[in-house]
């Protein structure tokens, strides 16, 4: 089983981040991705920092590594970075009963997720727009996604690349797409303490 590790930073907020919203609708047509999916986190985990997910016949665990590590990656956008080992595995027939959210009632939670997702290519201090799937070089992930859980929703502004191939976006293109008051360092974690803290015991 291969892993993979990569460098996150992420916010949640309870209201919208229309210029994001406005950003992606403004790229280019095919250079970004959307997805609408049910990810079931298993709820006994998230305190540690790791998230074990189920998405469709798949499983996936993410796991931090080290402490969280605050950031200011442009003017009035602070938060914390974070270091993660990633791994799946598709399920086999054998395993559907031990990842089978209803054999183990309250143990797992649902999370609706819809998705907007690119690949931005950082060359000579320039920006290329890109959908995923296409792994170009010096890229970043970057991702807006509503997130719905039990009637409630959230909204979470997202970039992630791996951790051997730093990329580092020009500040004033973030300018452009998020709000003029910035992004606020409490508001920064990962899934696995969003939904342990903010939704399991606020």
């Amino acid at each position: 089983m291969q892993s993979l590790k990569t460098h996150e930073i992420r916010w949640f907020y309870e209201r919208p981040l229309e210029q994001l919203t406005t950003f992606f609708e403004q790229l280019p047509e095919g250079a970004a991705t959307y997805e609408e999916r049910i990810d079931t986190y298993l709820i006994p985990v998230l305190e540690q920092g790791v998230g074990v997910k189920i998405r469709a016949n798949r499983v996936e665990v993410k796991s931090r590594t080290g402490n969280p590590v605050p950031a200011e990656i442009a003017p009035g956008l602070k938060g914390y970075w974070e270091a993660w080992v990633k791994y799946g595995f598709v399920l086999q027939a054998d395993q559907a009963t031990q990842f089978d959210p209803s054999e183990t009632p309250g143990a797992w939670l649902e999370v609706h997720k819809e998705r907007w997702a690119t690949l931005v290519e950082v060359s000579q201090g320039t920006c290329k727009f890109h959908p995923l799937g296409t792994n170009p070089p010096n890229s970043v992930l970057l991702e807006y996604t509503r997130v719905g859980i039990q009637n409630r929703f959230w909204y979470t502004f997202g970039l992630e690349w791996l951790a051997e191939t730093p990329v580092e976006i020009p500040p004033p293109f973030f300018s452009g797409i998020l709000p003029p008051e910035g992004l606020q360092r409490q508001e920064s974690m990962g899934y696995p303490s969003f939904l342990y803290q903010r939704v399991l015991n606020p």
